[in-house]
């Protein structure tokens, strides 16, 4: 199972951050309803804005790539060098190893790595399918198996993920929160409590390995 999205107005949000500064994974399958649509998959953000880790679906750029973000230091993004499949199950991950270096995998390849520097502060704020409730922000689609981290996974390691194992078995000592998306708004590692704005539906989803 997973959630869906519609777009323009819904998303989950967990009740506090599980981690607010580098190093920081983020990861999470998606599977985009169109590719003209640019929305937030994951993002840690200020509440008062100006400040922000985003990872992105971006419909807008060319190739249709995923995208993470940084405030200060990478607001024009960091793409993938290939495209998410419409209607398709794909793996998209953003690791930002320190304030000068991250990098964007898809589907545990296609990556690309910047050294622009930036360190955002007073990250208070978690979305899932969203950021800010900015306009365009929203995902539109299908998301599930979404994991952060408080380190920098491997490349190693973030293809296992885009083969199919779950968040809990990769590098679980520094996982802080794990929400397969299976129905119940659960976070298995942290205990967060997951809200659900604005009534995203559960969808199905493809069995990853266990």
């Amino acid at each position: 199972m997973a959630y869906e999205f519609n777009g323009s107005d819904q998303k989950l949000s967990p009740a506090s951050t599980p981690v607010a500064a580098a190093p920081l994974t983020m990861a999470c399958w998606f599977r985009p309803a169109n590719l003209t649509h640019n929305g937030a998959l994951i993002s840690l953000n200020r509440s008062t804005g100006g400040s922000y880790f985003a990872l992105y679906f971006n419909g807008s750029a060319a190739g249709d790539p995923i995208s993470i973000f940084k405030s200060p230091g990478l607001t024009g993004g960091l793409n993938s060098t290939s495209g998410a499949s419409v209607n398709t199950w794909n793996h998209a991950c953003g690791v930002f190893e320190s304030s000068s270096s991250q990098s964007v995998y898809l589907n545990g390849g296609n990556s690309a790595t910047n050294a622009s520097a930036g360190t955002p502060s007073g990250i208070n704020r978690f979305d899932i399918g969203a950021y800010l409730n900015a306009a365009g922000n929203f995902f539109n689609g299908q998301l599930a198996e979404v994991g952060i981290w408080n380190a920098a996974l491997t490349a190693a390691e973030i293809a296992s993920l885009a083969k199919g194992m779950t968040c809990d078995k990769v590098r679980p000592q520094s996982l802080v929160f794990y929400a397969p998306l299976v129905r119940d708004l659960v976070d298995q590692k942290g205990g967060l409590t997951i809200t659900n704005n604005n009534s995203a539906t559960v969808a199905a989803h493809p069995r990853v390995y266990a």
